[in-house]
């Protein structure tokens, strides 16, 4: 699994004294365009080994993680964190960026990304987060159904409780 080898390779960075400037190299990168802010090159390039999206999306990942300080949290998607902070809020406008990111073409995808990952407390899964992003442009789209499914899933499951009491 390429998503799992490359937090690994995350991880180690915030292991050391190394993690400070990395960190700001990295969330600095998101400011860019993926993958062309020379201070951030040192921490991805060792790990990239493809070009175009692939490349692209470990840049995406790596800001990301450090957007969030590094917040792993395993098993929790995207998906379910923005559920939990729509819910939490009790705010449609949650719901409208869901939407919107599951729309983003390639040139959308880190800002919409940006934006959404900035709503939510907690970790992600970081592994699972790159690995839907290698697949994301898939023709059928099953990155999205499945992030569909977990939002809307698990506000179904709520309901389910609640009819339940």
């Amino acid at each position: 699994m390429k998503g799992a080898a490359f937090l690994n390779w995350l991880m180690s960075l915030q292991t050391g004294t190394i993690w400070t400037p990395a960190r700001a190299a990295l969330r600095r990168s998101l400011a860019f365009p993926l993958g062309a802010y020379p201070p951030a090159m040192p921490y991805v390039e060792p790990f990239v080994r493809q070009e175009g999206w692939a490349r692209e999306a470990h840049y995406l990942v790596a800001g990301l993680f450090a957007l969030t300080d590094g917040a792993h949290q395993s098993g929790r998607s995207l998906a379910q964190a923005l559920w939990a902070a729509g819910k939490e809020r009790d705010s449609k406008s949650v719901e409208k960026r869901f939407l919107a990111l599951l729309d983003a073409d390639r040139d959308q995808i880190a800002f919409r990304l940006r934006q959404a990952v900035g709503l939510v407390e907690g970790g992600l899964d970081f592994a699972q987060l790159l690995e839907d992003l290698l697949d994301w442009f898939h023709p059928n789209r099953r990155v999205q159904a499945r992030w569909a499914r977990e939002f809307y899933g698990a506000k179904e499951g709520i309901k389910e409780e609640e009819v339940a009491e």
